[in-house]
């Protein structure tokens, strides 16, 4: 029996350079070429939010992390989706109050109609964070935690709201405590098994759960 879900994963960011058209950036965790995400960034106490997907990664340096070991990061080119006209005026105000350009040369570029073609990098590098979500794959299941496979690393400890769909029309929803996060390979990706504690569920939620592992293979729940 094949069983799904679905959790949101927030990564904080540094934004590097940005244009109407897209936005290169920083950050500690590997972005997914073609993965799609949510860019939340702060301008005049106002958050501004963009969606585009990811068309090129690399890692472009490392860090010593906590324990000594070495960290990579990776800068990431992301696309930005179809913008509605009040995001793309957000987007005009949050470049023309952050990025190294005079507004007599902002405005050459708009009236040129060259804006997507030119990136303006940001004098302070801007902090941001990265929403996406991501579907999993359920490797075993119990009423206290589950086994899924992911393709992201995930920080253990780590709390994320998530959902299993038990079927086409029952779906629980829950807080989910990063207990593992392991590395596999499969093929040519690099995958996670990524060990979850459920922490808080409804009572609806636990007995519909209760009764669906009732009817799993004992394969699938780890007994």
């Amino acid at each position: 029996m094949e069983i799904s879900g679905r959790m949101i994963l927030v990564n904080s960011v540094e934004i590097i350079d940005i244009s109407i058209g897209g936005v290169s950036l920083k950050a500690d965790k590997r972005l997914n070429i073609g993965g799609e995400y949510t860019l939340k960034m702060m301008n005049k106490s106002k958050i501004i939010s963009v969606r585009g997907s990811v068309v090129w990664s690399s890692i472009t340096e490392t860090k010593k992390g906590p324990k000594g070991d070495i960290a990579p990061i990776y800068t990431a080119g992301l696309k930005f989706s179809s913008l509605s006209k009040e995001d793309l005026h957000e987007l005009i105000d949050f470049i023309e109050e952050r990025a190294h350009v005079t507004s007599a040369e902002f405005e050459v570029h708009r009236l040129s109609g060259l804006r997507f073609n030119i990136r303006f990098p940001v004098d302070t590098p801007g902090r941001a964070v990265l929403n996406f979500d991501e579907s999993y794959r359920v490797k075993k299941l119990s009423l206290g935690g589950m086994l899924i496979e992911s393709s992201h690393e995930i920080d253990i400890e780590k709390r994320l709201p998530m959902e299993i769909s038990l079927d086409d029309k029952r779906h629980i929803t829950f807080l989910g405590r990063i207990a593992s996060c392991i590395p596999i390979h499969f093929k040519e990706r690099q995958l996670h098994d990524v060990g979850i504690e459920f922490l808080e569920m409804s009572e609806a939620d636990r007995e519909a759960l209760r009764d669906f592992i009732g009817l799993l293979p004992s394969a699938e729940t780890g007994s």
